[in-house]
C-alpha cells in the first residue's frame, strides 16, 4: 500500500508540484541533497537511514558528524535504524 506515491531520484524532476511532505530513503549524497533542496523549498521533510546516519560509506568521518549535526538543525527529522518495507 502507498507504492503509487513513491519516486526514484530521478522521478524528483518530473514532480508537478512541491510536495507538502516528503519521505527520502537513503543514506547516500542523493538522498541528502534531495532531503536539502525539499526542506529549503518549504516542504515537511523526513529523511530514513538503515544506519546510525548518513554518508557514511567513504566520506571523511568529520563530514559526516557535521552533516549528521547539520540535518535535524535544519528542520529535518532524520530517522536512523530504520527499514523500508
Amino acid at each position: 500500500p502507498g507504492a503509487e506515491y513513491c519516486i526514484s531520484s530521478d522521478g524528483f524532476f518530473d514532480l508537478k508540484a512541491q510536495p507538502e511532505k516528503a519521505l527520502v530513503v537513503g543514506a547516500g549524497y542523493i538522498a541528502v541533497e534531495l532531503a536539502g533542496i525539499l526542506q529549503a523549498l518549504g516542504s515537511s521533510v523526513s529523511l530514513a537511514v538503515r544506519g546510525a546516519g548518513v554518508l557514511r560509506h567513504g566520506f571523511d568521518p568529520l563530514v559526516q558528524e557535521i552533516i549528521n549535526a547539520e540535518i535535524p538543525r535544519s528542520g529535518t527529522q532524520l530517522l536512523t535504524n530504520t527499514q523500508a518495507v
